[in-house]
């Protein structure tokens, strides 16, 4: 609960960096996941060490983070597959509801967007020079 409390005091400026989403987006999504679950638990069940909310916490800390499953895991203190567990869970949950799917290519293609932004800043690679005074060069034995 210490989580959800602490998003209470986010702006929506900082939320929205943490999330990739608004608020009203993730109360969306967490009311689509509470549904799901609770038509799944109707008949009860073992309580989960994870909630809902923070099913969707690792949903986001994964795709928008880019972190591994094991990062993840640790703070969590749940095993790696329980993370892929979720993460699979969530994405196949929010895309069957039909309100977080992106449109198709036929669509695309039937009815283009009017603007695409594309972010295409130049970021210079430092490759290594070639030449011999880079190369180490190492004596090797003679094998008798």
């Amino acid at each position: 609960m210490k989580k959800q409390e602490q998003l209470k005091n986010f702006s929506e400026e900082k939320f929205k960096r943490t999330f990739g989403v608004n608020r009203q987006t993730f109360q969306v999504m967490l009311s689509e996941l509470e549904e799901q679950y609770r038509i799944a638990h109707k008949k009860g069940g073992r309580r989960p060490k994870l909630t809902v909310f923070d099913r969707l916490c690792i949903f986001f800390a994964y795709y928008r983070d880019y972190r591994t499953f094991e990062d993840i895991a640790n703070d969590y203190n749940v095993a790696t597959s329980t993370v892929f567990d979720v993460v699979s869970l969530v994405e196949d949950t929010l895309n069957k509801s039909g309100k977080f799917t992106l449109p198709k290519r036929e669509e695309l293609a039937k009815n283009p967007p009017e603007l695409v932004v594309i972010d295409t800043t130049e970021v210079e690679i430092e490759q290594p020079k070639k030449g011999a005074s880079n190369t180490i060069q190492v004596k090797r034995s003679v094998i008798q």
